[in-house]
């Protein structure tokens, strides 16, 4: 046994030794990459988008209050309660509007004798003048009594219709279908309406149809369009996203804090209630979309060469920079769509060593990755930083691979 356990272990070191000698030995040298990171170009999704944030609210939300002042004797409705056009919802005390019509048919019954009475008066005096058996002053005088007394039973009348109408709004009924989520008063309360409505419930018109107004950044707003999709998340709901679409961009600006924001409302389909009005959104409108795009990560084109490093400038056999490290002026590069990017540069490691830039034009980028329009194609390696002391050398492709071994935990040491 103890000798099986001795091979085995003699094994394990000369497996060791080789991995090692594979791992810095032979690759260090053979795949032009030594002391850089560096990652495959390839091909993938990039989405653009903007972030914002808003509240999420009904298409349309309806105040219900009263217009007469009194008591709340009775209530129909209640939170959450579905409630349609016409529905009576509530009731205010209507006793003393009930008075006040009895006073007021009691006062065009007294309206429309005086009138009765002022006309006869007139009739007669009209004979009489006729006849020349009474003065033109007392003729005027009862024609202008008859006058004021059929203007005096229009303004009865006129009160009479005011205070019916007042007894009508003593019945409380829903302007629009919806749902309530609010409710403001309970029976027994007493109500004022001298100065402003007093708001009884609060619908929303249809919660399957809900916006959010969102507010755009004025440095992203030129990037948002009606018709682009928003994808947005609420914290009730951290693992499900849902989505809408841009039906308005606001001219209007917002100034909050010295900090210009404009509203872009989104159109939400909310089929499963599971959205509520007032949940905060945190949302990404999607300005454009790349399936399939060449990218590079942000990593490379942010590298910059440190100094002292053996450069050299685009293309092959262009000899070290003088500068000790500066990269070159990237040219204008062609390409379909590279009239729409921007001139960027990136580097290569070389066999030697040392590193060779190359002019790209840069697409759009969702902040990880970028969008490569000409300059690179497909399996070229770009590096994105310096390999870490100690640590296993990239061999190329989309990052560093084979791992660390487990019967070397490092590099040999250098000679």
């Amino acid at each position: 046994m103890k000798k099986i356990i001795g091979l085995v272990v003699v094994v394990a070191l000369a497996a060791g030794g080789w991995w090692g000698w594979r791992q810095w030995g032979g690759k260090a040298g053979s795949n032009g990459a030594a002391g850089w990171k560096t990652v495959g170009v390839g091909r993938g999704d990039i989405v653009q988008s903007v972030t914002a944030n808003g509240a999420l609210n009904a298409v349309k939300t309806v105040d219900v209050g009263s217009e007469v002042s009194g008591k709340v004797t009775e209530l129909y409705a209640d939170y959450n309660s579905s409630v349609t056009n016409g529905q009576l919802l509530a009731r205010v005390d209507a006793s003393s509007y009930e008075r006040q019509r009895e006073q007021a048919e009691a006062e065009v019954d007294s309206a429309e004798a005086n009138l009765k009475l002022a006309e006869a008066n007139f009739r007669r005096a009209k004979e009489l003048r006729e006849a020349e058996l009474v003065s033109e002053a007392d003729f005027d005088q009862a024609e202008a009594t008859a006058a004021q007394a059929r203007a005096s039973l229009r303004m009865k009348r006129a009160s009479l219709d005011k205070i019916r109408v007042d007894l009508e709004k003593t019945e409380i009924y829903s302007p629009i279908d919806g749902v309530v989520i609010s409710r403001a008063v309970d029976v027994g309360q007493t109500v004022a309406a001298s100065m402003t409505t007093p708001v009884f419930f609060t619908i929303a018109q249809d919660l399957r149809a809900m916006r959010i107004e969102a507010e755009i950044s004025e440095a992203d707003v030129g990037g948002v369009e009606e018709g682009q999709e928003v994808v947005f998340t609420v914290d009730a709901y951290t693992d499900r996203e849902f989505t809408g679409t841009v039906s308005q961009v606001r001219f209007e600006p917002v100034k909050s804090q010295n900090v210009v924001n404009y509203i872009a409302i989104v159109d939400v389909v909310n089929d499963d209630l599971k959205l509520r009005p007032g949940m905060t959104a945190n949302a990404s409108v999607v300005t454009v979309r790349r399936e399939g795009a060449l990218r590079v990560p942000n990593a490379a084109l942010r590298f910059r060469p440190p100094e002292g490093a053996k450069t050299a400038g685009p293309g092959p056999g262009a000899g070290a920079a003088k500068d000790g490290g500066k990269p070159p002026a990237p040219p204008a590069a062609g390409g379909a769509g590279a009239e729409n990017g921007t001139r960027r540069m990136v580097w290569v490691a070389e066999g030697d060593g040392g590193l060779r830039g190359v002019p790209v034009v840069a697409g759009i980028s969702d902040g990880t990755w970028t969008e490569i329009l000409a300059g690179l194609k497909e399996g070229d390696e770009v590096v994105t930083g310096k390999a870490d002391a100690g640590a296993a050398l990239p061999a190329g492709g989309s990052g560093a691979k084979g791992g660390g071994s487990p019967f070397m935990p490092g590099p040999p040491p250098r000679r």
